[in-house]
């Protein structure tokens, strides 16, 4: 499968009458070459972290870590079991679950991103409340989240899940969208009433425009993911009910798209327009940051576990998660201790990276921490002890993805340039090394070779990895001149062993540094 098409997707499913699930886990065993028993432990494992986030925070309230939200989802999931409520006590459950989820991101706590941190709300909601329901099966919940991940696939390969590059429609309306054809096929839908459903819910979310009050995956975002908890369970009853999405979802996802691209940059996860523009959203801005400073002084979407994950820190998939990855790279890159970084923030990243988190976030990632290291909210305090000394600066960078920092790190002996960009749901694209146009994710094993430019050194390595059993996934090289420096990236497809390595620098004399990068 190529999740470029939901039309090819449903027209598959139908065909060889099979699930979307079946066709994401198939793809997902054939990409991996892990057993299916293996591709359905780790969704579960997932999914844990989704229900442990729900049962957080709606058994007791949760605060922000900057304490402007909190306790809604605690709230909300009490005056739901009163039952003197509008909406049916059991929907509004589903509220609570995503508010309590969205609470849990705010308060730096672990979650996953699905697809994005600030969307993660809506289908950890609606999956929970439909495992509390006694209707399906823990089994039958986990397999549901693949047919959540193919059709985020698509929407994320044909438009956009960034709220810095789409508005809120593409992080919360994807969301929703992936949430109701999930729930319609959990409940026996066919394929063609999941594509109706994405189509009704991505419809009613376009134009969602992306305006968090003084940057923070807070407000409007934490009730958004509530509401559109609830829209997605209407959208799978309709489709259900067999009402028709006239317009067909692909072309939903590409005017979601065109949306994006016209929508203005302040109301694109800048934090400038919108509810962010606002008397109040300024004061509270100000109010948060001062504060604040008083008291701290490439890619295309191809695994499931890129749309339901990562498992993360919140708040933010982007500005946390991404930033971590980016980091952690430059600090692999490195290869010693390091002494002290510069990091140049760019667009969205240059104007929330407090608010978000994004700080600390890249402190953690250069001194060797993951996503999901508890470590993350400590970083300053890390760095203190280490002695690695740091500095923030904003500046344009060129014309990259709104979320671009330039990470310059220094150990003893060496210095390390990388510019990289996250591109939204804790995906990252590194975009140059020490001024070299390489452009790589750290997603697969990844080698990167200095070495002397000479004819038939790229055949002689390949050769060797093949030699060897290494299946190449992608190999870009970059040169300064003929017979100069030049550095290879070599993407594989399993982990490399530091024999192999070592073999490699045998048999090439010229290859001055090979490191192997790979992300968490």
């Amino acid at each position: 499968m190529t999740f470029t098409s939901l039309r090819e997707l449903m027209e598959v499913a139908e065909k060889e009458k099979t699930t979307i699930a079946d066709l994401m886990i198939y793809t997902e065993v054939q990409q991996k070459g892990d057993p299916r028993e293996t591709i359905l432990e780790k969704m579960t494992e997932q999914f844990a972290v989704m229900e442990e986030a729900v049962r957080k925070g709606t058994m007791s309230p949760v605060m922000s870590r900057t304490g402007l939200t909190g306790g809604d989802g605690h709230r909300l999931h009490q005056y739901a079991q009163n039952g003197n409520t509008f909406v049916n006590p059991a929907t509004l459950s589903a509220a609570a679950n995503a508010l309590a989820v969205s609470e849990v991101n705010a308060a730096m706590g672990r979650i996953v991103a699905t697809p994005t941190a600030g969307s993660a709300g809506i289908l950890p909601a609606v999956l929970v409340h439909a495992l509390d329901s006694g209707k399906f099966t823990r089994k039958q919940i986990v397999q549901s989240m693949f047919t959540a991940s193919a059709l985020g696939l698509v929407i994320a390969n044909k438009a956009s899940i960034s709220g810095a590059a789409g508005g809120c429609q593409a992080e919360v309306g994807s969301a929703t969208a992936m949430a109701a054809g999930t729930l319609v096929e959990l409940a026996g839908g066919t394929p063609t009433q999941v594509g109706n459903a994405v189509g009704i819910a991505l419809k009613n979310s376009l134009g969602l425009v992306c305006d968090p009050v003084a940057g923070l995956v807070e407000i409007p975002c934490i009730i958004r993911n509530g509401l559109h908890a609830i829209t997605a369970q209407a959208a799978a009853d309709m489709a259900l009910a067999g009402i028709v999405s006239t317009i067909p979802p692909d072309e939903v996802v590409h005017v979601m798209h065109e949306v994006g691209q016209q929508m203005p940059e302040s109301l694109r996860e800048t934090g400038i327009g919108g509810l962010a523009g606002t008397p109040t959203g300024k004061k509270l801005k100000e109010q948060i940051f001062s504060e604040k400073a008083s008291s701290c002084g490439p890619a295309k979407y191809q695994s499931a576990y890129e749309i339901i994950g990562p498992v993360m820190v919140g708040p933010s998939s982007s500005h946390t998660a991404g930033a971590v990855r980016i980091a952690n790279i430059a600090y692999q890159l490195l290869n010693e201790k390091p002494l002290y970084v510069r990091f140049s923030l760019m667009g969205s990243f240059a104007e929330t990276y407090q608010g978000h988190g994004t700080d600390l976030a890249l402190l953690a990632g250069v001194m060797g921490l993951s996503t999901l290291d508890d470590g993350i909210p400590n970083a300053k305090a890390i760095a203190e002890e280490q002695g690695l000394q740091y500095e923030f600066t904003k500046r344009v960078l060129g014309s990259y993805h709104p979320n671009t920092v330039l990470v310059e790190l220094s150990g003893a002996s060496r210095t390390i340039k990388v510019l990289g960009s996250s591109l939204g749901g804790g995906k990252v694209e590194v975009q140059e090394m020490d001024d070299y146009p390489l452009k790589f994710s750290g997603e697969r094993p990844t080698l990167v070779i200095r070495h002397t430019d000479r004819k038939g050194v790229i055949s002689e390595l390949s050769g060797i990895l093949y030699q060897k059993g290494f299946n190449i996934a992608r190999m870009a090289n970059e040169r300064s001149k003929i017979n100069g420096p030049a550095i290879t990236v070599c993407e594989i497809d399993n982990k490399i062993e530091e024999t192999v390595l070592a073999l490699l620098k045998k048999e090439l004399p010229i290859i001055d540094e090979i490191v192997m990068v790979q992300t968490k």
